[in-house]
């Protein structure tokens, strides 16, 4: 009996011609229709073949600048201006420093001149003065030939440099990487950072030291930097209380952002912080709020992100008034300034009162400064220590409006306004 073969439906008409199956797609074709099949396969070939030719020649045209090269420009005279600024700094502080020990010697052998001629025209003098007069003129002549044996240079390499790195890396592989291994890790601002790794892609800030800061520093001053601060305690002075049962009655909350700087610093994240670049004796910087104060009782809370070995002041003005330079660094001129050094030493009027606590504050700290324009006073309040410090203005002294202001003292202070 003759076996009956049962033909494949062909897969574009349906009937049961099929006479041949492509390899590729598995379908079987009645004879007209499989070459229409591999009509439709050449041609897809063809426009294969044409985008790749256009692929090769777009290749081989001159790629455009890319985004990123404007960034790193960018990036390098922003760096580049701060380096100048530094250098500029330093060599304005050293000739301060060189003119005030010229100007030094000049009086001391101005002295000694009038002594000389003195001496020779009553022709009074004897062995002993003669050789006091040699030794001096010793001593005149090792400092004019060498002035800068009290200066030194130094590098600021213990601070958080103005000036950051930068690297370029692969977003894309840095978050497939992030998800599969990398934990996250909690820095003191409560932000998110993750390992990084080094592949082409999108450019980023690098927070380890740089290119470190230059300052000149004359090693005589650090000697008398103490007993410049100690003052004779007045009546007026504010104390210091371990309570903080005073921030449940503060009902207003401002928003405050850094506005006007004098001196060496820099402001960052929308004018909420500010770092100190440089400081030395002539540059320190002052910082001023936005906003003023005319009534109301309205509080500002401040977090330390970094502070050196120098304190900070944390105080108010008058809005129409700046600090004079011409003061002390930490005894000013203007009788509309109120505040505090670092919660212990207290600024009346412009000038310093003493207090038995000393070195309160410090990095990570938070501290909250109150305006009670209502009752003509301001608190500072150390939430660590849970310490609160009282100040009463004078009005005649201090009229309103008021502004806050805040005095960094070392290269790399660093403080945020907390919102």
């Amino acid at each position: 009996m003759a076996t009956i073969t049962v033909k494949q439906p062909c897969a574009k008409c349906n009937k049961g011609g099929g006479v041949t199956t492509c390899n590729g797609c598995r379908q079987t074709y009645c004879t007209k229709h499989f070459v229409e099949h591999r009509l439709e396969l050449s041609q897809q070939m063809d426009g294969i073949d044409r985008d790749h030719d256009v692929l090769r020649e777009d290749l081989l045209k001159e790629i455009p600048k890319h985004s990123l090269f404007l960034r790193i420009d960018t990036w390098e005279q922003e760096a580049i201006s701060k380096i100048h600024l530094a250098a500029e700094t330093a060599r304005n502080d050293l000739q301060q420093l060189l003119n005030r020990t010229k100007n030094d010697l000049k009086l001391s052998i101005e002295k000694m001149t009038g002594e000389l001629h003195s001496s020779q025209q009553t022709d009074d003098y004897t062995e002993n003065e003669l050789k006091q007069w040699m030794e001096q003129l010793k001593e005149f002549r090792k400092k004019l030939d060498s002035p800068l044996s009290t200066m030194t240079i130094m590098n600021d390499d213990e601070i958080k440099s103005p000036i950051h790195l930068i690297r370029i890396c692969d977003k894309q592989h840095q978050q497939l990487r992030q998800r599969s291994s990398t934990p996250t890790i909690r820095t003191p601002d409560y932000r998110t950072q993750h390992a990084k790794e080094s592949i082409p892609c999108f450019i980023e800030k690098q927070q380890r030291p740089s290119t470190p800061t230059i300052r000149t520093c004359d090693h005589r001053t650090n000697t008398t930097k103490d007993s410049m601060m100690e003052k004779q305690l007045r009546s007026s002075t504010p104390t210091i209380r371990s309570s903080d049962h005073r921030t449940n009655s503060i009902k207003d909350s401002i928003t405050e952002k850094f506005n006007e700087i004098d001196g060496k610093a820099i402001l960052s994240e929308d004018n909420l912080v500010v770092t100190c670049c440089l400081a030395s004796i002539l540059t320190q910087p002052i910082i001023y709020g936005g906003n003023q104060y005319s009534s109301g009782k309205h509080q500002i809370r401040f977090r330390i992100e970094k502070m050196g070995d120098l304190r900070l002041f944390f105080g108010i003005i008058r809005s129409l008034e700046n600090i004079s330079r011409s003061g002390q660094a930490q005894n000013n001129n203007n009788n509309s300034l109120y505040g505090w050094w670092d919660l212990n030493e207290t600024i009346i009027n412009g000038k310093m009162q003493s207090s038995k606590y000393r070195n309160i504050v410090t990095t990570g700290d938070e501290i909250t400064l109150v305006l009670d324009c209502d009752n003509k006073q301001i608190q500072l309040l150390h939430h660590r220590t849970k310490r609160v410090a009282l100040c009463s203005i004078d009005p005649e002294k201090c009229p309103f409006p008021w502004k806050i202001v805040i005095r960094l003292q070392s290269a790399g202070d660093c403080i945020r306004i907390l919102q």
